[in-house]
């Protein structure tokens, strides 16, 4: 019984051994030493556990989304919350939040639209007005990628173009008086006030680094008349904005998402709704169904290979599930 139990003790580790070779081929992971190498594999580990447990019950049905490793999962969970409160906002709170309120557009929302005239889905990656998944590295630059899809959007409808916009153009240019923080965070309506008086270039005139680089804007990008913040938590109101406007740039709480692989998200997760729980940027760009279940359908930053192709979705309940209706905008073109 006991060789019976340390063979497959044995058989698991060397698994997961293969498990870690590949994934540290398939990320490009590598580490200043064996000591760091052997503490990185013990995170792993233990993340590839809750990833296996967590996906025995979702194929019981327990669960509505799977899980799988992705480059966080030699990751510590103290880390991936350092790495998150980096992004969204700088970890920001209530100070700062009061002051994004003077930030706040004082144009009018669009008129209401009773909720039953809206489509049942809509996903405006079919429309032509979204870009192809990137990916934002350890830069905690969620908030540029979040803006700059929204901004993507509205020149499309505005000009009939899809063009990629920079997101280093607004980690390195958007900070200082705009209230930025280049990689250590930052919020999208702060990126808004930057476009608005400067303009953005394409990602070809101003490719993504990764980190933040001195300011090499001249001036002469797309430019917008205002931005819209969306009502506070009010998954209507963003629904009306998805539907008839375009992709919205929301915040949320990821805690839960960093080994999302496929499936609907919802609370059960971990996350929360709380402003001040809020840790990054995303881009809505549609919303839908699937079996009795509405969902939201989310533009990360983290990459193509994480997740649904860069994607994920989220339950749309009314909820305000992790936090997605929270903090929302997008600008006028």
């Amino acid at each position: 019984m006991k060789c019976a139990l340390f063979f497959l003790f044995f058989a698991g580790v060397t698994a997961d051994l293969e498990e870690w070779k590949n994934f540290k081929i398939r990320h490009g992971k590598a580490y200043t030493s064996s000591v760091e190498d052997r503490r990185r594999f013990s995170v792993f580990h233990e993340n590839l556990k809750k990833i296996l447990d967590h996906n025995e019950r979702f194929n019981k049905g327990e669960v509505t989304y799977a899980m799988k490793v992705t480059k966080f999962t030699d990751m510590t969970e103290k880390e991936l919350k350092d790495f998150l409160m980096n992004s969204y906002g700088g970890g920001m709170r209530s100070s700062d939040y009061s002051q994004d309120a003077a930030h706040e557009s004082t144009d009018d929302q669009p008129s209401s639209v009773h909720i039953k005239e809206l489509p049942k889905t809509i996903d405006w990656r079919n429309q032509g007005a979204v870009t192809k998944v990137k990916d934002q590295g350890m830069c905690g630059s969620c908030w540029a990628f979040s803006a700059v899809g929204a901004l993507e959007g509205q020149h499309y409808k505005s000009n009939g173009t899809l063009l990629d916009l920079s997101a280093q153009d607004l980690v390195d240019c958007a900070d200082g008086t705009y209230g930025n923080m280049g990689c250590k965070g930052g919020l999208m309506s702060y990126a808004y006030d930057y476009v608005k008086d400067k303009g953005i270039l394409t990602e070809n005139e101003y490719p993504y680094k990764g980190h933040q680089e001195s300011c090499k804007q001249k001036g002469n990008g797309f430019k917008i008349k205002s931005y819209i913040n969306i009502t506070i938590k009010d998954e209507n109101a963003l629904t009306q904005a998805v539907a008839t406007i375009g992709p919205i740039s929301c915040c949320m709480d990821a805690s839960c998402m960093s080994s999302y692989s496929h499936g609907i998200v919802d609370s059960t997760c971990g996350c929360d709704s709380d402003r001040y729980s809020m840790n990054h940027g995303v881009l809505v760009v549609g919303y839908g169904e699937e079996k009795g279940i509405e969902y939201w359908i989310v533009k990360n930053s983290w990459g193509a290979d994480w997740g649904e192709k860069g994607y994920f979705r989220l339950k749309k309940d009314g909820q305000n599930t992790c936090g997605i209706a929270t903090d929302s905008s997008y600008p006028l073109a």
